[in-house]
């Protein structure tokens, strides 16, 4: 049963930045263990019972939706082996984080949000979008629309010479050049994650974001089709 993050987790968030080697973790991981992975492992496991109700294909197998403490450094200056901080993500079994439509959730020494969206920039899906955005603009109007007033933000990186070939009215111009899109919230109180409470407010997050997730996960599925054709 997932009853908050502990306190000391953050501090020793803290301390794998600070000792970032190979001897840190070895002496120190059965701290990592209670610290970090178990209360990430029963956060993962109390959402599952909402995930499976916006997707039932979702994968929610623990060791498959936590992030690897072990950092990729093969294209990466920095070298530190270990990351100071973990992220949940749901989406298929199988597919690649650079293009699937995930739940996530994330804590940082600094801040914690969660949202839904792509990983990064999945151009084939991303311009589906931009074609249903001026064939069925009210799709997505009504969509943001039901955004207002719960702090939910639409976010990501946009291009910056791409333009509709068709007029698009405010604030539907404002996305057609999107390159990445998510929805996130940023504003929730940091002394959540110390509280049992904070699978309340993912849940009913995610609950309400569940008509965006149908909506890109069509994009998702409609790219894969076209790029088999």
């Amino acid at each position: 049963m997932f009853e908050g993050f502990p306190k000391e987790m953050i501090e020793f968030m803290l301390q794998i930045r600070l000792n970032n080697n190979k001897e840190f973790m070895t002496t120190h991981r059965s701290e990592y263990e209670r610290l970090m992975k178990q209360p990430y492992y029963q956060l993962i496991e109390a959402l599952t019972p909402t995930v499976q109700r916006i997707d039932p294909d979702m994968e929610v197998r623990q060791g498959k939706v936590l992030s690897r403490i072990f950092r990729d450094t093969r294209f990466s200056k920095d070298k530190s082996p270990y990351r100071d901080h973990h992220w949940l993500a749901f989406r298929h079994a199988g597919e690649s984080k650079e293009t699937a439509v995930m739940l996530w959730f994330e804590i940082r020494i600094e801040s914690m949000s969660w949202g839904l969206g792509y990983w990064g920039e999945n151009r084939p899906a991303m311009d589906i979008f931009r074609r249903r955005l001026i064939s069925h603009p009210d799709d997505w109007l009504g969509l943001i629309n039901s955004l207002e007033g719960t702090g939910l933000e639409v976010e990501g990186e946009r291009f910056r010479r791409m333009q509709a070939p068709v007029p698009l009215s405010p604030p539907l111009d404002g996305y057609y050049a999107m390159k990445s899109l998510y929805i996130v919230r940023h504003d929730a109180p940091y002394d959540a994650i110390f509280t049992p409470g904070l699978v309340g407010l993912i849940a009913q997050d995610y609950q309400r974001m569940a008509p965006f997730y149908r909506l890109l996960r069509g994009y998702y599925e409609l790219s894969q089709l076209e790029g088999i054709s």
